[in-house]
């Protein structure tokens, strides 16, 4: 009895680690991607576009946050919310967004995605996104407001808030709290 109430203890012991391992590794997908739109309609119709996705929240495998494309004859931009979760391998994303259709996506690359919306009925059609995580522009010497040579995490929020956690987790190599101008550049030459 005591054998199997063992095994039993270590069985729940390890489900509750590997349950917290996985939601521990979803990837962090907050920031803005951008990139090309290719939209095809139940008509035939074909074009070609521009869109942006704003990950704003994201608590584990769950994220929510607006797109932006270009999709009226006035050339005018368009956002629509949206909400997703990641699935368990961390390779593919889900999105409801909007009352029409759902968009499915494939985690690329470290910093690419790609997105496949489909909506039926009267309004069909089927659209592909091939985003890339937006690029860091801002230099070191525009971060590092104070001069002192390193980069804390305030400094990073003030022009990089929804990625400052990211940066910090990715660049401080060290894990000492600061980003030196090697471990930014480092960082940087890594997207």
């Amino acid at each position: 009895m005591k054998k199997f109430l063992c095994c039993n203890l270590v069985a729940l012991i390890f489900m509750v680690f590997s349950s917290t391992v996985f939601a521990v590794n979803s990837p962090e997908m907050r920031g803005t991607w951008g990139g090309t739109v290719k939209l095809i309609t139940k008509d035939g119709d074909v074009r070609d576009n521009k869109a942006v996705f704003v990950i704003n929240k994201q608590d584990g495998d769950m994220f929510s946050g607006y797109k932006i494309w270009f999709a009226d004859k006035t050339g005018n931009a368009l956002t629509e919310p949206f909400c997703g979760i990641i699935d368990a391998d961390g390779s593919h994303l889900y999105f409801a967004e909007g009352d029409d259709g759902y968009t499915l996506g494939i985690i690329t690359g470290k910093q690419t995605i790609s997105l496949y919306y489909l909506e039926s009925g009267r309004k069909a059609k089927a659209i592909k996104y091939d985003l890339e995580r937006v690029r860091f522009t801002r230099g070191f010497i525009d971060i590092d407001k104070n001069g002192d040579k390193t980069i804390i995490r305030s400094e990073v929020v003030h022009v990089y808030p929804l990625n400052a956690e990211r940066i910090m987790r990715e660049a401080d190599v060290n894990k000492d709290g600061k980003l030196s101008k090697n471990e930014w550049n480092n960082w940087k030459k890594g997207k």
